[in-house]
Order: structure tokens, then C-alpha cells, then sequence
């Protein structure tokens, strides 16, 4: 019985079923397929191995009605050819395995095949429905049980988040990328809306203060941040900056830029969806299912955390992705200043297109932000001629040179290092923005309109609505 034979791990090229069968000790027979004296496995012992394999990884593309009904060649491969993928087994071993397949696969009390007598297959597209599945479950405990100090959502967000040091892309680049002096990103840029001009100059008397975070319980929960807790929400290019603040027709932007003055590691969202499994990954491995599903998770979770948020849904949204926030800046190991993600709101840079970049409350703080240097900066926001008796904007700012303190007598010796100031304002590159139109990228959908004929009297066909 093909069942009964033994193969041993030379004539198998999967490292881990060598390594499995090697550590059977089973020498006592030698292997049906080359005679070897290796340590062997019976034949059915694989079968059953493969049987989950391809229940996990593939799934059975000769059942589909284009095949069945309109005899269209099946896509994929078929068992044979996903059986030497696999395992490259010598010709008769694989005859033997695709057999005791076939008849694993045969139901006796009803006579069917559960992928057909002829099978083709094609790799699954996603794995991620089990995780999925639980992560719902967590946004549930997270909006009608426990916000905060919830067991569910810190072992799911572990098992999501706590290997991400060691993820890879498929370039073989890290997943956490470092900012600051001599990296890709060492400028921020940040903008803030104000409706009136007279809130726009007072803001100038302190602008590290009111250009950068608010501060300690100030300011609005946000994509990353609950009520009352700083982040810094910047960009990467001006432009995405003050789309990101969807500023109003007639109001005026403050864009400033900030310069990163340590070394901060932040999670890149835009290469987290591209994590590969490790190239010695083995599916007969049962922890390769398991990273296969998280890795699938991670591509369609980041599209969903970086989707534009409507106004109403914010609450409702937000939760989750405050939470995954507070996880990941407050990991001992992972120890991340922030997060970088595309942008959604400015679709049409396309040469170079910019990120946004949110710094944690430990990352957020400006140098010079504390009250104790306010009021150094003198603001003159219009100029008067004969030309304009009423005056044109024309802003300029005067800071007293004389109360700017030296970097190192701006050290905070009552916080840790990791909370010292990350960012300095640059004074010399700050424009105020006034905006005058708005441009929509947008997709239009005619709406169909039908007449009820239906006479009165006679039984009205419910609309199906």
C-alpha cells in the first residue's frame, strides 16, 4: 500500500520535513524510494502534512461554474505540479502521494470529492480572515468594554505589533525607519488654521509654543492621540501639511518647519503592508501559517488606519487607532517615536509624493515651547504705503536675540532623555498661507429614476429600498 512505504528526508527538498523526519530516529527501514538507510517517515504521515498544507495555502480552482459548466481550463496547477512545488519528490513517490491525496479527499458515505476527481489550485490571495475576525472583536472591547487596561486588545496588538524590529520587506528593508540629521527626513513641516488675523498674530508672540503640539492637556483627540495628550501631526512637504488641516475658503494657514534635532525611529506604515515571510520559511512549518496570516493582516490593516476619516466617524474610528498609538509608543522593547503613513488628502503630488509624520507625546516636544520663552517675538503682519493706505499682508517677525537660551541650557532635568525636545522651529521658514479656493479630485455616480405606474386602488409593488 502506498500508504505503508517510507520515504526518507533525501528525497524530500523541504528543509523543515527533512529536518522533521530526520529526527524520527527511524532507521529500522530503508527508504522505498532509493533505497537509502536514512531515518524515514511513512507516506501517509506526508500525505496528511501536505492535506493541511494545501488547506491552509491554496485553494481549489476547478470547482468554479467557468470550469464545470462551460469547460474553461482550470487556473493554476494542477495536484501533481503543486505536489513537486512543494516537496520536488521523486516521479514514483509523487504518483503514490497524489494518490493517497485523492483518497484522503474521497468521502465514502457519499461518494464526492471535496476538491473534485481532477483537482487544480491556486494559492489563497489573503490569510488574514482569522485575524481579522479577532480584531474585530477587539475594536468591540475596546467601544463597549474597556478602553483602557484591556487584556483582549494588548495580546492582540503583541501578536500584530510585537515582531515588527524584525519584519522585512520584500526589498529586505526594516519596517522602522530612523529620522533626524543625515537621514531621508529631517525636516517637518506643521500647519495650523486660523479664521481671524488678530488670533494669527497673537499666536506669534510664542511660536514654538502655539505652531507646534498643544500642550499637556490641551487640544482635541486626534487619528493618534485621546483628548488632552500632545502628538506632533506633521508632514513631510508643505503642501500635504495643510491639506492634512482641511483649512476652510477665507481662513489663513501658518505652515511652519521643524527641524529634527535627535535621532527618532519611527513605525513606516508605508512598508509595514509589504512585509515578506522569512525566505527560510517552510509551509509544512505550523508557525509559517501563522506569520503567512499576520503578514496578509498587516497589508489590508494599514489601508484601513491610513483611510481619510469623515468628520462624523471620528469618535467611532479613532478608538482603535488611538489604542494601537498608545501600544506602540509605550513598548519597552519596541521603544518608537512615532508613525510615518502616505498621505490621502493630496492625491495629485505625484512626482515625489510626501507622508504625514506623527510623533508621540515623548517625541513631540519643540525646543523653546515653555512659557518661560514667550513674548521674545514681536510680529508685524501688514505694510503701509501710498499704494495700499490700508495695508497688504506682509508679515514679518523680530525676536529678541538676547533671551534665546543656548541648546544645552535648554535641558530638561526633570524628565528622561527620551522626552527631551525633538524639534526646533525654524524662525526663517515659516509662511502664512491664504486660502482662496479648494480643488476636489472626485468620482461622479448618475442616480437611476424610475416611475411607479401602479394605478390607485390597485396593490402598490414595494419599492425595494
Amino acid at each position: 500500500m502506498p500508504g505503508d512505504k517510507r520515504i526518507c528526508s533525501g528525497c524530500i527538498t523541504d528543509p523543515f520535513l527533512q529536518e522533521t523526519i530526520d529526527q524520527s530516529q527511524d532507521t529500522d527501514q530503508s527508504c522505498d524510494y532509493c533505497g537509502g538507510d536514512r531515518p524515514t517517515i511513512d507516506m501517509f504521515s506526508v500525505a496528511e502534512m501536505c492535506d493541511r498544507v494545501i488547506e491552509n495555502f491554496y485553494e481549489v480552482s476547478s470547482q468554479s461554474e467557468a470550469v464545470i459548466h462551460h469547460g474553461w481550463p482550470a487556473d493554476g496547477d494542477d495536484l501533481r505540479d503543486v505536489l513537486d512545488s512543494l516537496l520536488d519528490l521523486p516521479t514514483d513517490a509523487g504518483d503514490d502521494l497524489a494518490d493517497l491525496l485523492l483518497g484522503i479527499w474521497f468521502d465514502y458515505s457519499c461518494h464526492e470529492h471535496r476538491y473534485g476527481e481532477d483537482p487544480s489550485f491556486i494559492k489563497k490571495s489573503s490569510l488574514a480572515r482569522t485575524l481579522s475576525h479577532a480584531w474585530q472583536q477587539m475594536e468591540e472591547s475596546l467601544r463597549h468594554e474597556a478602553r483602557f487596561l484591556n487584556p483582549k486588545a494588548a495580546n492582540l496588538l503583541e501578536d500584530v505589533f510585537g515582531s515588527i524590529l524584525n519584519d522585512r520587506t520584500y526589498q529586505g528593508t526594516s519596517v522602522v525607519e530612523e529620522l533626524g540629521t543625515g537621514s531621508a527626513y529631517d525636516i517637518l513641516y506643521r500647519a495650523r488654521v486660523f479664521q481671524t488675523l488678530d488670533t494669527l498674530e497673537s499666536a506669534f508672540e510664542h511660536p514654538e509654543r502655539h505652531f507646534g503640539p498643544p500642550p499637556p492637556g490641551k487640544g482635541t483627540a486626534g487619528r493618534m492621540n485621546a483628548k488632552g495628550v500632545p502628538v506632533f501631526y506633521g508632514a513631510t512637504k508643505p503642501e500635504i501639511a495643510i491639506s492634512e488641516v482641511r483649512p476652510p475658503v477665507g481662513s489663513h494657514v501658518v505652515v511652519a518647519q521643524f527641524k529634527i534635532v535627535r535621532t527618532l525611529k519611527v513605525l513606516d506604515l508605508r512598508q509595514l503592508g509589504t512585509v515578506r515571510l522569512k525566505p527560510e520559511s517552510s509551509l509544512f512549518d505550523p508557525e509559517t501559517i501563522k506569520q503567512a496570516t499576520r503578514r496578509d493582516f498587516l497589508r489590508d490593516l494599514t489601508r484601513q488606519i491610513v483611510t481619510p476619516v469623515v468628520p462624523e466617524l471620528e469618535d467611532h474610528r479613532y478608538v482603535v487607532t488611538q489604542a494601537i498609538a498608545d501600544f506602540l509608543s509605550t513598548h519597552p522593547k519596541l521603544n518608537l517615536d512615532g508613525i510615518i503613513f502616505p498621505s490621502a488628502q493630496l492625491s495629485d503630488v505625484t512626482d515625489q509624493p510626501g507622508s504625514n509624520v506623527i510623533l508621540f507625546n515623548k517625541a513631540s516636544r519643540v525646543l523653546y515651547s515653555d512659557e518661560r520663552y514667550g513674548k521674545r517675538t514681536c510680529v508685524s503682519l501688514y505694510e503701509y504705503d501710498e499704494d495700499s493706505p490700508d495695508g497688504r499682508l506682509e508679515p514679518s517677525i523680530t525676536t529678541k536675540e538676547n533671551l534665546i537660551e543656548k541648546d544645552a541650557d535648554v535641558w530638561d532635568w526633570g524628565v528622561s532623555e527620551r522626552y527631551q525636545p525633538a524639534l526646533q522651529l525654524d524662525l526663517d521658514a515659516i509662511s502664512i498661507v491664504e486660502v482662496e479656493g479648494v480643488n476636489y479630485n472626485v468620482s461622479s455616480y448618475e442616480v437611476g429614476h424610475t416611475v411607479d405606474k401602479t394605478k390607485k386602488g390597485e396593490p402598490e409593488n414595494e419599492p425595494d429600498f
